[in-house]
């Protein structure tokens, strides 16, 4: 039986970025929510948000420490809110390298 090979581009780890997310939600009204991520990787992140998006809904996300801006989609979704906020596995499209700012080994 074959194995579960992750197929990442990069490991994800814990970091705390602050975001802005704007896209529009399930009711197709403009959003724009303050958040922070809550794992990273080079093409990705687990966000918690209030905002009801679905699955493969365009996304921007701004980093807030950089001010710089990329579009993404939602890759995942939570099934159920935990604490009034659902998490989110978004991708980035075509970020440029390090987006998050995180320290590099």
């Amino acid at each position: 039986m074959p194995s579960y090979t992750d197929k990442r581009a990069s490991p994800r780890v814990p970091a705390k970025v602050a975001v802005t997310v704007q896209g529009r939600d399930a009711q197709n009204k403009p959003i724009q929510e303050q958040s922070e991520t809550l794992l990273v990787n080079d093409g990705g992140a687990l966000i918690a948000l209030a905002a009801e998006f679905r699955l493969h809904d365009r996304l921007r996300i701004t980093n807030q420490m950089t001010s710089a801006t990329v579009d993404a989609r939602v890759a995942w979704r939570s099934s159920t809110q935990i604490t009034g906020r659902w998490s989110y596995g978004i991708a980035l499209i075509d970020p440029p390298e390090n987006f998050w700012g995180t320290p590099r080994n």
